[in-house]
């Protein structure tokens, strides 16, 4: 009775230790490693992967089992390949063909137990990798230039697809191709049921590196290595577009016909889709007849760019084609206006603005309310000596920006030009701007040279330097002068300037050159000039400048005397009769040009209004404008000294005439006496001729007027 309980504990302790151990035994059992894929390689080798299992596991063996079609031996290990990693892959050796059926084992080993994987039995061509084939030859296809015909073989003791299988499409291929030239590499899928297939893939006459491999029917099989590579071209086609065209109109000759020439751009290779072996190019008037006068546009070979024709004065077209060996392109067609008609707008707004050295980024606007066709964009370089390059790029109407890479580079001026396209209507005006990349000093400076001296000015004159030197827009130049005893001194000139006076010079030799300046600074200095100034004729210069305007302002009153007539009979009462003196048969000329013949017959009663004039006026003859009184720059006398006098033309020398202060209008407030009428009178010019006289017995001078 006493043991009972202790029966009763006991059994239910026994059990939960047995429960316990089982689950615990349950816990320790290894995970078997997990196959993924394998790679059998005809009579060469397998590959297999597998996903690890157990973390203990230290390493494992794989297990290909060949199933023979029949058994010839019952020796299992004959038929057993294995192979042991630590890794997760492994290659075991097997010199067997893929056309048997093999099982594939992953065994994973720790220290106390080993667990194997499940099974995985298949057909060694189901994940077979095909080795890799060989690329005979590549050749065009005649008539069909994207083609390509690609032969091939293979070595049939390692390749395992028959010529049935291979027929029956059991491959899945594809080839790699790369144009000549080029970097990129395409691959296509292509179907492949012979020794030799066609692949449509490419561009016209264009070269390729192609490479060709295959896998074996369904997902599971890798594909092979690639083929070796091997080239070949395919053969030409038609043009595929129009090449670009453009014109210049250069000049007119007197019938109306316009010298034009033509332009276009090299059709790109593949536009051109082969050799072009010639251009054709053909006008005609705005009624379709075809022009005859081809110029240098007859038979235009492969190489040419450029030709010129004459064309009538209306409106006309050009078209041009390009030809291969295989067709001929589209046609391009521009029209050209009529000499009478006006152009279309202009873009607006256009601007140009350097990028770096080589580049220029252009933008425009395109012209209000008007639809265009597109724009053509032309620059060339700016050049004194020798003539530059035309470089033009024709853009569709969306187009309204361009970047300029070619024939640009630094410190050379570039004009860009933006013009409108309008269709049949052809192209409309300008708008030019003018642009550098970047700017430097100028490698020149202007020569300046001396205009004249008068005391202490120097009137200096100067060309611009050739574009070619100045590298830049010129802002402003420096005038820089010298003399032994005084320090340099510098002028600044607006740039667009060619003439400037150097004033209050103090006498001395001096040394006068310029300097040519840009937003980059200033450039070299021209030539030196040498100019003296002397105390002599800064004297004379002065006393000219005092004396002249008292010796006209006289002259102009004397005259204004002359013609009064309170003044002629208070002073010239003694004057003789002119018909009984000794001047009776001499009579001087007056001669009035621009004046008609009944004018100059018209005007007796001013014979006697001429009779007397101031004495200093008979020393004299001198031409004189009536125009050049109402400007500045032309007004002046031609006088002469009375030893002079028979030579009408005589003046003073060209550095006192010209350092003469100008007459102004208001100078001379008594017309009418100078010229006995009124100025209106006279439309164009009045030259009018004072003679002298000799003496008369009574020692006065008598004068004859003629009108």
């Amino acid at each position: 009775m006493e043991r009972r309980p202790v029966v009763v504990w006991t059994c239910p302790l026994w059990a939960g230790l047995v429960l316990a151990f089982s689950i615990t035994a349950a816990k320790t059992v290894p995970r078997p490693p997990q196959l993924i894929r394998c790679v059998f390689h005809n009579r060469a080798n397998v590959t297999c992967h597998w996903e690890a299992g157990d973390a203990s596991a230290t390493h494992y063996t794989l297990e290909v089992e060949r199933i023979p079609a029949i058994a010839i031996t019952s020796n299992r290990l004959l038929n057993t390949f294995t192979c042991t990693t630590p890794d997760t892959s492994c290659t075991a050796i097997t010199n067997s063909s893929v056309r048997y059926v093999f099982c594939v084992t992953v065994t994973a080993h720790g220290h106390s137990w080993n667990v194997s994987s499940q099974p995985r039995c298949q057909s060694g061509r189901v994940e077979v990798m095909l080795p890799p084939v060989t690329l005979i030859s590549v050749k065009p296809v005649e008539g069909r230039p994207q083609y390509l015909n690609v032969t091939w073989s293979r070595i049939l003791s390692v390749f395992p697809v028959s010529d049935s299988e291979i027929k029956a499409g059991k491959l899945k291929s594809q080839i790699e191709f790369t144009a000549q030239g080029q970097s990129d590499v395409q691959v296509k899928e292509v179907t492949v049921t012979h020794y030799s297939f066609l692949a449509c893939l490419f561009r016209p006459d264009t070269s390729y590196a192609i490479r060709l491999r295959h896998s074996y029917q369904g997902p599971k099989s890798p594909w092979s290595p690639w083929s070796n590579a091997c080239q070949g071209r395919t053969g030409e086609d038609a043009p595929s577009a129009a090449p670009a065209l453009w014109r210049r109109v250069k000049q007119t000759d007197g019938n109306g016909l316009r010298l034009v020439s033509l332009l276009w751009k090299p059709l790109p290779h593949f536009l051109a889709n082969g050799r072009v072996l010639f251009f054709n190019v053909t006008c005609q008037t705005e009624s379709a007849e075809v022009l005859k006068d081809h110029g240098t546009c007859r038979d235009v070979n492969n190489a040419t760019t450029s030709c010129s024709l004459h064309l009538p004065a209306g409106r006309c077209s050009c078209a041009l084609t390009a030809s291969t060996s295989a067709g001929t392109s589209p046609e391009a067609r521009i029209w050209l206006l009529g000499a009478s008609e006006t152009e279309p707008p202009s873009p607006s707004s256009v601007a140009a603005i350097a990028l770096d050295d080589s580049s220029l980024d252009v933008r425009w606007t395109a012209p209000a309310d008007r639809s265009t066709s597109g724009f053509v964009v032309e620059w060339f370089a700016v050049r004194e000596k020798n003539s530059s390059d035309l470089h033009w790029e024709k853009l569709n109407s969306s187009c309204t920006a361009l970047v300029i890479t070619e024939g640009v580079k630094p410190l050379e001026r570039y004009v860009v030009s933006v013009k409108a396209l309008y269709g049949e209507r052809g192209s409309g005006q300008n708008n030019t701007v003018q642009v550098y990349t970047r700017e430097g000093v100028p490698s020149d400076g202007p020569e300046v040279q001396v205009q004249q001296i008068s005391g202490g000015t120097v009137e200096l004159i100067w060309s611009p330097v050739p574009v070619e030197l100045l590298h830049g827009f010129i802002r402003s130049y420096t005038v820089s002068y010298s003399t032994a005893n005084q320090p340099l001194r510098k002028v600044f000139v607006p740039g667009h300037v060619c003439r400037y006076s150097l004033k209050n010079l103090l006498p001395g030799h001096y040394a006068i050159s310029m300097q040519a300046n840009t937003d980059a600074g200033a450039g070299e200095a021209g030539p030196f000039a040498n100019v003296h100034i002397s105390e002599d004729s800064q004297e004379i210069s002065l006393l000219l400048y005092a004396l002249l305007p008292l010796l006209l302002t006289s002259l102009v009153l004397m005259a204004c005397l002359a013609h009064s007539k309170m003044v002629r009979q208070k002073l010239c009462q003694d004057v003789p009769d002119p018909s009984n003196s000794s001047l009776a048969h001499w009579t001087p000329k007056i001669t009035l040009e621009g004046r008609s013949t009944a004018r100059s017959n018209s005007s007796p009663s001013r014979t006697d209004e001429l009779k007397t004039l101031p004495p200093f006026l008979r020393q004299h003859q001198s031409p004189v404008s009536f125009s050049e009184f109402n400007s500045i720059s032309h007004s002046s006398f031609l006088l002469s000294h009375p030893a002079e006098a028979t030579s009408p033309q005589n003046t003073f020398s060209q550095s006192v005439s010209n350092s003469a202060p100008s007459l102004h209008p208001d100078i001379f407030s008594c017309p009418d006496a100078l010229f006995a009428t009124s100025p209106s009178t006279f439309p164009h010019s009045l030259f009018m001729d004072f003679s002298y006289s000799p003496l008369d017995s009574r020692g006065q001078y008598a004068l004859e007027s003629r009108a």
